[in-house]
Order: C-alpha cells, then sequence, then structure tokens
C-alpha cells in the first residue's frame, strides 16, 4: 500500500467513525429508554473501541502525512 492510498483509508476513517460513534450512542439512548439496558451497555463499550481507533487513526493520518511530506519533499 503505499502512501496516498494509506492517507486516503485513514481520512475516511477519521471522518467517518465519530458519525458511527454518534449513531451508536443514539441507537444505545434509544434502547435504554425501551428497557434494554444490558444491549445499550454493549453499543456502549462498542461506542468506545471506535472511540479508540479513531483515537489512532488520527494519529496514523498524522504519521502518514508527514512521511509523505517528508517523501514529496525530496523529489522536488
Amino acid at each position: 500500500m503505499n502512501s496516498r492510498t494509506a492517507i486516503k483509508v485513514l481520512l475516511a476513517l477519521v471522518l467517518g467513525l465519530p458519525l458511527l460513534q454518534a449513531v451508536f450512542g443514539w441507537v444505545g439512548g434509544l434502547l435504554t429508554a425501551m428497557g434494554d439496558g444490558g444491549t445499550a451497555g454493549v453499543l456502549g463499550h462498542v461506542s468506545t473501541a471506535v472511540g479508540i481507533v479513531w483515537l489512532a487513526s488520527v494519529v496514523g493520518l498524522l504519521i502518514a502525512i508527514a512521511v509523505y511530506s517528508l517523501d514529496d519533499g525530496r523529489e522536488g
């Protein structure tokens, strides 16, 4: 995988995972209101895992952009 593809994938994750986390939060609140606290708790843990993956994606994106800019600077 070249660096441009990695940057595109990481950017998609950085932009998409917060939306997924918001949906999980909304569905968890809905399930809690319906009386299904167990499933809402599971969705809370999944939402936490999505937040951790998002944070790792942000760090990876910063590193990938830094590597890409250093490699691109030497060619030009």
